[in-house]
Parts: C-alpha cells; structure tokens; sequence
C-alpha cells in the first residue's frame, strides 16, 4: 500500500470474524440483567412480606389493647355506676337511720315525760299535792287560725278519791296592736268559759281553739277549780308554743 506523503497513518488490527461471540455476550448480560432484577424482586417481595406481616401483628396487637382499653372502660362505667347507686342507697339508709333515730329520742323524751307524770301521781311525798295542773299541749293543724289543745290534771294524795269541779282557759294576744283576752266561748265550739272534769288519778281534756282573723295569741291562762268541802284552786300560765302542723 503506498503512502501518501504529509497524511496520517493509522495502524490496523486484524482480527478473526465471529458473529456468535457478540450474540453470546449480549445474552449472558441480559440473563445477568434478568437475575439481577429477579433478585431484586424477590428480596423486595420478601421485604414486603416480612413488612406486612409485621404490620398485621401490630395491628393485631393494637385491635387487643383497643379492646383491653374498651372493656377497662366499660368496668369503669360500671364501678361508676354502682358507686352512685350504693351512695344514693347509703344516703338513703343515712337519711332513715337519722329519722329513726329521732324518732326514738322523741320517743324517749315522752316516756321519760310519762314516767315523771306517773311518778308524781302515784309517789304522795310531793311539794304540792291535791288538784294539779301537770301539762298544757298546743298543736298546729292545717287550717289557719284553728289550734289543738291538750290539758292534762292530776291530783296527788295519799288516799286517791274522785276529785271534781272546772277548768277555765283563756288566751291573752293582741288584735290590731292593742291587748286583747279572749275567753273559752269566745274561741272554742262550745257556749261556756269553763270545762268540767272528775277523776281519781288523772284526766286529760282535749279541746280546739278557733280564733278570729287577725288575732295572735302569746299566753294562755289555765285555771282548775275543786269543788266540794275540801276545794282547792289551781293557776298556770303557758307561753304559746305550737307543735306539729
């Protein structure tokens, strides 16, 4: 081959031709890509497996303590419950035993009453024997103006014989500011300013007041006359005091 002058020469390879090496090459890269890609999906798929697994255990895990937490709270209200129920009842058997307890020491008080009353009449070494004003009771009732009344007499002595005469009761207020007395006909049903009695040991006299409108009574004045030879007169006065009602 003849050179031409001032031109640049390259050197020249001669090599063997085969077309099945390039071929060869080109498949094992691409069955080396296809691995390599395989690979890669499997790990992820495994990756991914393990992950989703991990995550349906825990929230299998949470669906438990959501469900732990649930029932906790369903007790609590329960507990709550049952709390405000036993401490209505509590307060409820409080309230009961409190009234009960009132009741017996009002009890109490009126047997303690009675006994007094049954041992002045039947012990004789008293202060004042014969005819005595022993109690006078006031007590409300629903109809404005009307009062219940309750005098009780006995008579202390040594031998225990009937005992008769009168009892005259009035009632000092005021009406309109000024003073006023009102006798036992003026406010009783009955057309006398006196009440009979006779008795051996004791009587009680029952009665009701019935005032008129714009009347306040303060104190009423109980007078109890013996009659017969050995008459004896006996006065007391009563601050006004109703009860009940």
């Amino acid at each position: 081959m003849v050179a031409v002058e001032g031109s640049k020469q390259h050197r020249m390879v001669v090599v063997p031709y085969r077309p099945w090496y390039r071929a060869s090459i080109i498949a094992a890269l691409t069955v080396l890509m296809g691995m390599a890609v395989w690979s890669s999906y499997q790990y992820g798929l495994g990756q991914g497996l393990d992950l989703r697994a991990e995550v349906v255990e825990e929230r299998g895990i949470l669906k438990r303590q959501v469900e732990e937490r649930e029932l906790q709270i369903e007790n609590m209200r329960q507990e709550i419950a049952h709390l405000k129920v036993g401490e209505e009842v509590d307060s409820r058997a409080t309230e009961e035993v409190r009234q009960t307890v009132e009741s017996l020491q009002t009890q109490i008080a009126e047997l303690e009453e009675e006994i007094q009353f049954y041992k002045g009449v039947m012990l004789p070494n008293v202060e004042q024997k014969g005819l005595r004003i022993e109690r006078f009771r006031l007590t409300k009732t629903d109809e404005p103006g009307r009062v219940r009344y309750n005098l009780l007499l006995t008579q202390v002595v040594d031998e225990h014989e009937f005992i008769q005469g009168g009892v005259s009761i009035n009632v000092t207020g005021t009406q309109d500011g000024d003073d006023l007395t009102l006798s036992l006909a003026e406010i009783t049903a009955q057309d006398r300013d006196t009440r009979g009695f006779k008795f051996r040991y004791f009587q009680n006299i029952d009665g009701e007041f019935i005032f008129p409108e714009g009347f306040e009574p303060g104190v009423v004045n109980v007078t109890a006359q013996s009659s017969g030879g050995n008459s004896r007169k006996r006065g007391k006065s009563f601050p006004w005091q109703p009860s009940g009602g």
